[in-house]
C-alpha cells in the first residue's frame, strides 16, 4: 500500500470514528429560576453541526426543553448604494468638501471614496446628520485613506465610521503631503447594512508569524480554536510609532480531505483587503489598527505588505466576535444540560419560536448561565432493522410454502373444472 493511501486510509479511519463516536453533554449552571441564556463558545462551534440543528437543552428526567437561539447571520452580499455628490468646495492647497444624499436614512458603517490621484496619504473627515437638523454630527475626523503606485499598486479608500443612519455626510478630505493644489471627490457610495451590528467579545487567537522576505510579506496566521468560530474584525496590536501597510485577510479552506488530497499545500480564499497605519499629525496620534473583516473559520492569515520597509514589530492581535446565545425558562430547582455532536438530528421545531417573538430581544431579558466543561455521551443506538431484514431465510421459506399451497388449490380447482 503506497504512502498515500495509508494517509487517506487514516484520515478515513479516523473521520468515521468522528462520525460515530460520542456527543458531547454539559451541565448548565442556572443562576435562577425563569429565563436564562448561555453564551456559544469554541467547543460549541468545533463539535457541533454547522447550522447548530444538534443543540439540545434536556431537564433532569430527560425531557426536551424549547429554546430560542440568537444568531447572527452571517452578511449576505450587499448591494452598493451611490449618493448625489452635492455642494462641492475646496480650499486650494488645503482640502475638498462634498455632501453626499442618500435620498433617506441609510444604515452604514463605512463609506468608500473614489479620490484624484493615484499617490497618496490624506485625512479625511466625516459628518452626518438628518435632513430636518441644521447641525452635523461628527463620525470620524481622524480616518486616512491611501493610494499606493505600481509595481504592486493598491488604494485603501474606504473609511471606517460610527454606526449611523444619516440620509447626509459631508465628507472632508485635507490635502497630504505633496498633493497637487486641487484635489477631487470623484465618485462615492456605501454597502448598507440589513441590521445593526451584534455586541463583540475580544477572542484571544493562536498566533504564528513567519516573514515572507522574498515577497517582502509578514504572514500572520491566527487559529481562533474552532471549525466554525464567527468573527466580525481583527485587531492588531503594534508597537512601531508611524508606519502604512496594506494588508490581504485570507481564511484557510478546510475541506474533508479526500484520496487525492492527502498530503498537498493548504488552500487559502481571499476574504479582502485594508490597510493598517498610526501617525502622528499636529501632536495628534491618528491611527487605524482594526481590519473588519469578518467570516466563520477557525484559521485566518494576514499578509501583511511591507514592499521596502522593514517588518512591523506586532505585539499581538485579537479577534473581535460576536454573541451568540442559547435561551431557555428554567423551572425551580431543575437541572439542565446542553447536548450536542449528533449529526442524526434535525433541526428542532419549537411552539416557542412563534411565540416568544424575536430572538434577541428574548435573550435580553435573561439571566446569563454557565456551561461546565463537556463530557462525551453515547450516542442513541441505532433502531433495529426491520424483523424481515434480521431473518430472510425464514421469510423466504414462508413465501415458498404460500406459493406452492397457491398452485396446490390452483391444480385442483382446475381438475374439477375439468
Amino acid at each position: 500500500m503506497s504512502a498515500r493511501a495509508t494517509a487517506w486510509s487514516v484520515v478515513a479511519a479516523w473521520a468515521a470514528a468522528t462520525a460515530a463516536g460520542a456527543a458531547v453533554e454539559r451541565s448548565i449552571a442556572v443562576p435562577q429560576a425563569g429565563r436564562v441564556a448561555i453564551t456559544l463558545d469554541r467547543d460549541v462551534y468545533e463539535r457541533a453541526r454547522a447550522d447548530l440543528g444538534d443543540l439540545r437543552v434536556r431537564d433532569g428526567q430527560g425531557r426536551e426543553v424549547p429554546y430560542l437561539l440568537e444568531r447572527v447571520a452571517d452578511e449576505p452580499v450587499r448591494e452598493r448604494r451611490t449618493p448625489a455628490i452635492e455642494n462641492r468646495v475646496f480650499t486650494r492647497g488645503q482640502q475638498v468638501q462634498a455632501t453626499l444624499d442618500f435620498g433617506a436614512p441609510t444604515l452604514k458603517s463605512e463609506v468608500t471614496l473614489h479620490l484624484s490621484g493615484d499617490n497618496f496619504r490624506r485625512r479625511v473627515k466625516v459628518e452626518g446628520r438628518a435632513r430636518q437638523e441644521t447641525e452635523w454630527a461628527t463620525l470620524t475626523d481622524s480616518a486616512y485613506v491611501f493610494a499606493v503606485p505600481g509595481p504592486q499598486a493598491g488604494r485603501y479608500e474606504t473609511v471606517p465610521l460610527a454606526e449611523n443612519n444619516f440620509p447626509l455626510l459631508r465628507v472632508t478630505v485635507f490635502n497630504g503631503p505633496d498633493d497637487p493644489e486641487k484635489v477631487e471627490i470623484l465618485d462615492a457610495w456605501t454597502s448598507p447594512a440589513a441590521r445593526r451590528r451584534p455586541r463583540e467579545v475580544p477572542l484571544a487567537p493562536r498566533l504564528t508569524r513567519v516573514e515572507d522576505a522574498p515577497q517582502h510579506e509578514t504572514l500572520l496566521t491566527l487559529d481562533l480554536g474552532a471549525r466554525r468560530q464567527p468573527y466580525r474584525a481583527i485587531v492588531l496590536d503594534v508597537e512601531d510609532g508611524s508606519f502604512f501597510r496594506g494588508v490581504a485577510v485570507e481564511a484557510r479552506l478546510d475541506p474533508f480531505p479526500g484520496p487525492d488530497q492527502v498530503g498537498q499545500p493548504l488552500a487559502w480564499q481571499s476574504l479582502g483587503e485594508a490597510a493598517i497605519y498610526r501617525y502622528q499629525e499636529l501632536g495628534v496620534r491618528r491611527e487605524g489598527l482594526r481590519l473588519d473583516i469578518g467570516g466563520r473559520e477557525r484559521v485566518v492569515r494576514l499578509r501583511i505588505r511591507n514592499r521596502d520597509d522593514r517588518p512591523l514589530a506586532i505585539r499581538g492581535a485579537t479577534v473581535m466576535v460576536p454573541v451568540e446565545r442559547l435561551a431557555f425558562e428554567a423551572s425551580p430547582d431543575a437541572q439542565y444540560v446542553l447536548r450536542y455532536g449528533d449529526p442524526a438530528l434535525s433541526p428542532p421545531v419549537y411552539d416557542l419560536a412563534r411565540t416568544a417573538g424575536d430572538p434577541t430581544l428574548f435573550a435580553a431579558r435573561a439571566a446569563d448561565a454557565q456551561v461546565l466543561a463537556p463530557r462525551s455521551v453515547p450516542s442513541p443506538p441505532p433502531a433495529p432493522p426491520p424483523w424481515t431484514e434480521r431473518h430472510p431465510a425464514v421469510l423466504w421459506a414462508g413465501l415458498v410454502v404460500v406459493v406452492g399451497a397457491l398452485g396446490a388449490v390452483t391444480w385442483r380447482a382446475l381438475k374439477i373444472a375439468g
